[in-house]
């Protein structure tokens, strides 16, 4: 297969699909846990880590299984329909979202492993998979194995993952990423936040763990797209996402969940009492009425436009093409505005809910909290991700964030 990556878009054909006719019924699904999700937010912050009655419940309607290509056993659904998903399901706990975004990002990139990783890691079906990237570890020849030592942060969903993959330096000096049982690890609980608190995202730890040497990938093999290690006969659509578009297209449905669930619960309590003002109800206000309506529109236009990045994600896969450094660019941009604009909607409600949304009790708080940290991962970094526009609108090469980044 050839693919003229000079053409123009509007040139170019539909070379695969998504198995996208399944969109509505897993959006449907994630919509019938809310009242889960709802009943365990508060355990899980406690406890942090998702309860085994939501890893149960969300691994049997398939959600855990989505951004998989069907030779694996996946859904091979769309960015878009995964950031569906992704809001519905923070509407009910956002740290369950979070982890739901984690667990397919993770499956997507152990899709793109050489083939005898891949033998190993699908023998049972799709498993859990963590895969912290803030560390590096050092890998030492051992005979036909190596012995590794390190440690690695923000393990999102480690705690009850199968699997968990990890940057490492080869005795080479060379990037590599080994791929072990989460048997063979320790956690260090170090995930102490205050928000997010229920993604577990604590510090995988190893300790002269043997690694085969057939565990071991080259991050020069499997960080480009379409992967140098999947064969070109089987190749499918999401071969050729790029990491951070796809990555930032499900987290943004994360908050895009918060800030929908936040309008929702601060519209339910309008015909609550204003104390200290001649209106009866806060929907007497004029002023309510508008703030609210500013609010709302500014979450509907961040819907919209997460929505039309993934369209752009989307198609771009479809037609077997690998986004450009200019589109990606875009994108990073635009995910900063989305950004803003939630951040101002979730502000402005919070004003309309008083002091009363801020009891450890309310679902307002939680979602302010878990957007608030959700919204600084550093794939949403605003300052970077307009410098970097600037400097690309502005023709000034290099541009501050490497092609593979973006």
């Amino acid at each position: 297969m050839s693919i003229d990556q000079d053409a123009r878009p509007a040139e170019r054909t539909q070379l695969f699909s998504f198995q996208d006719e399944l969109a509505d019924e897993l959006i449907a699904k994630a919509k019938s846990v809310r009242a889960l999700l709802e009943s365990k937010a508060a355990e899980h912050e406690q406890n942090s880590e998702l309860s085994p009655d939501v890893i149960d419940k969300l691994t049997e309607i398939g959600v855990f299984s989505m951004a998989g290509p069907r030779r694996v056993g996946g859904l091979a659904q769309s960015s878009r329909s995964m950031a569906r998903v992704a809001a519905e399901l923070a509407k009910g706990c956002p740290s369950t979202a979070w982890v739901y975004t984690i667990y397919n990002s993770c499956l997507w990139f152990a899709s793109k492993l050489p083939a005898a990783i891949q033998e190993q890691i699908f023998a049972d079906g799709i498993p859990l998979i963590c895969s912290p990237q803030n560390g590096i570890g050092h890998l030492v020849a051992d005979g036909d194995s190596y012995r590794l030592t390190g440690r690695w942060s923000y393990a999102t969903g480690s705690h009850h993952a199968a699997w968990t993959m990890v940057p490492a330096l080869s005795p080479e000096q060379l990037p590599v990423l080994a791929v072990m049982p989460m048997s063979d690890v320790t956690l260090d609980y170090t995930w102490q936040v205050s928000g997010m608190k229920g993604t577990g995202s604590d510090t995988v730890v190893a300790n002269d763990v043997a690694v085969p040497v057939g565990m071991i990938a080259a991050f020069s093999d499997i960080a480009v797209a379409p992967p140098a290690t999947v064969d070109e006969a089987i190749r499918v659509a999401s071969d050729y996402w790029v990491n951070y578009p796809i990555l930032r297209a499900k987290a943004l449905g994360v908050l895009l969940g918060c800030a929908e669930g936040l309008l929702e619960v601060i519209a339910a309590k309008s015909a609550g009492p204003i104390i200290y003002s001649s209106y009866a109800h806060k929907s007497d206000s004029a002023a309510y009425h508008a703030s609210i309506g500013e609010a709302a529109t500014q979450i509907q236009a961040a819907r919209r436009m997460v929505e039309d990045s993934c369209a752009r994600i989307d198609t771009a896969a479809l037609q077997g093409r690998v986004q450009s450094v200019e589109e990606r660019t875009e994108a990073r941009g635009e995910g900063a505005l989305v950004i803003r604009l939630l951040h101002d909607a979730i502000e402005r409600l919070l004003d309309l809910g008083g002091s009363s949304g801020f009891a450890t009790t309310a679902a307002a708080q939680r979602y302010w909290r878990d957007f608030s940290i959700g919204s600084r991962h550093v794939i949403f970094n605003a300052q970077i991700s307009y410098e970097q526009a600037g400097r690309h609108l502005l023709g000034i090469e290099p541009g501050v964030v490497e092609p593979d980044m973006l």
